[in-house]
Order: C-alpha cells, then structure tokens, then sequence
C-alpha cells in the first residue's frame, strides 16, 4: 500500500512544523500549499488522500474554495477545515460551507493524528469497495461477451 498524502493548505506552515513531523512518524507524506487560488492544480497533481483547508487566509480566505465550487478541486479526498477558530465557530462553518470536517489547531496533537488518520482509513476503505465493484463488473462483462 502506498503512504498516504495530506494537503496542508495554510499560510504559516512554520507553526506546523510539528505536526508535519508528527504525520510523518506515522507514516503520512504531507504537502503543503499556501495558496487557494492554485489549489485546483495542487490537488490534481498531488491527488491527496486528505486536505486540511486553513479559513484564514490573506488573499483568498479557505471558505472561497467551497464558493468557487468544490467540484473544481476534481478530487474525492475529504476536505477538512483546519483554523485556529473556536470548536464550535468550525462546526458551524463546517455544516454552512459542506465541508466533510473540522479540527481546531488547539486539539492535542495525538487527537488530530486520530482523526487524520480516520479520514485516510475512511477513504482508502470507500476506494477499495469501489475499485472492487468495478472489478467484479467488468468481470461480469467479459463473461457474458464470453457467452
């Protein structure tokens, strides 16, 4: 299995430094980009199993993803709001904007490892039933062509 890879999209990536350091003991590679205006490329070139989305950014605040249409990003990882906002502030703009989650900067280390590492798990686990169902139907195919 290959290691998983999580966009860190946030403007101070020096703050970050141990939580990098962190998923990377665990065995997750970790990207980041600083910029919202690029993401779309990023996130095409990378394909992220994660991307940790900062809301506030000076030229173009992380909320203007889901303003632009999610869609664009043309990826299936789950986006997740990652802000130095209260708790209850990033639930709230978790539920308006359609993210898939939230985790407050302020949580211990070892509780936003968990919850990384569960949205990567999750995914990985989506993809797997996907990719066996499209096997199992193509298989259903060639035998019926066979017949």
């Amino acid at each position: 299995m290959t290691r998983a890879t999580v966009l860190l999209v946030d403007d101070q990536p020096d703050l970050l430094e141990g939580l990098m350091a962190l998923l990377r003991e665990e065995g997750i590679d970790v990207q980041i980009h600083e910029s919202v205006i690029t993401l779309p490329l990023v996130v095409r070139d990378i394909n992220p199993d994660l991307i940790l989305l900062d809301l506030s950014m000076p030229a173009l605040s992380g909320s203007a993803v889901f303003k632009m249409g999610r869609a664009r990003l043309r990826s299936d990882a789950p986006l997740v709001l990652f802000s130095g906002r209260s708790a209850t502030e990033l639930a709230r703009s978790a539920e308006e904007l359609g993210a898939d989650g939230f985790i407050a900067k302020s949580q211990e280390p070892v509780d936003i490892i968990a919850r990384i590492q569960s949205w990567i798990d999750h995914r990985r686990a989506v993809r797997a039933a996907g990719n066996e169902e499209e096997s199992n139907a193509a298989s259903r195919t060639a035998s019926a062509a066979a017949h």
